[in-house]
């Protein structure tokens, strides 16, 4: 048997066990020729076989007939959800009032002191501790930036009267009032301060006429005609408390206090 034999029957045997094509409506497409494709089988695609299992099916999805051509519908309902989540939210809660601040005070206001921030001091050295709680509340409120209206007792009797009279009794500066209302001494001051609420009632104060003006003329220093102490000699008097006239000789000077002072006309406190 010649090799060419051999051959042959080894064809025949191959191409009797190949399974017989199906028959298609087409004849198949060349490879060869332009704008042809391979047809493959499925089991040639042995490597996206395997993503699949052979007990599933892939999930079919459903897609819209058409593409969506509006994206402002989009657009306009994130905003809508947006207004939506901002009515939603809770209101801020109102700032509070100057009035419900200060209900919890005892009403005593001196002289003028309705609508201002009154603090009585002394500059009398005669007791440390006195001393040294005015300056304290005074160095308080001027770092808080508070435009108050200071009234020293030392420097004119009639004001540690206002002082007594308005609280009622005998009372020992420091002594803060806040439109109308008895703050306290220094002891009460230093406490609604560490509270932290000491400076919602001199800001909430600090908007009114009153106080507006004071603080415009605090900031612009100390005055120039007083240097600060509130206080200027009389000028009828010369600080001396006696006047003459040519009927009775020499006598009282009504315009100045026991001490021959009299109020700055530039930062006197009202009567």
């Amino acid at each position: 048997m010649t090799i060419k034999t051999l051959k042959a029957r080894i064809l025949r045997v191959l191409r009797s066990s190949l399974p017989a094509p199906a028959p298609s409506a087409s004849p198949p497409l060349s490879p060869t020729k332009p704008g042809g494709a391979v047809v493959l089988a499925a089991d040639v695609l042995s490597d996206d076989a395997f993503f699949l299992d052979a007990h599933e099916t892939p999930t079919k999805i459903n897609l819209p007939a058409g593409p969506i051509d509006d994206d402002w519908e989009l657009v306009d309902q994130q905003d809508g959800d947006d207004q939506d989540s901002l009515a939603s939210a809770p209101a801020p809660a109102p700032a509070p009032d100057l009035d419900d601040l200060l209900r919890e005070f005892p009403a005593r206001c001196p002289p003028g002191g309705e609508k201002a921030v009154v603090l009585y001091t002394t500059t009398l050295r005669g007791i440390r501790k006195t001393f040294e709680d005015c300056n304290e509340v005074r160095a308080l409120l001027e770092n808080l930036a508070a435009a108050f209206q200071e009234r020293d007792v030392s420097m004119d009797r009639g004001l540690r009267q206002q002082l007594w009279a308005a609280t009622g009794e005998k009372a020992v500066p420091p002594r803060l009032f806040v439109h109308g209302r008895d703050i306290g001494g220094a002891a009460q001051v230093l406490a609604l301060h560490e509270d932290g609420r000491l400076i919602s009632l001199l800001q909430l104060s600090s908007h009114t006429p009153t106080s507006t003006a004071a603080s415009s003329s605090t900031k612009k220093g100390k005055c120039a005609a007083c240097g600060g102490l509130r206080f200027v000699v009389c000028g009828e008097c010369d600080g001396s408390r006696k006047v003459f006239d040519g009927e009775h000789g020499g006598v009282r000077c009504r315009g100045c206090n026991e001490n021959g002072l009299v109020m700055c006309t530039l930062c006197s406190y009202p009567s």
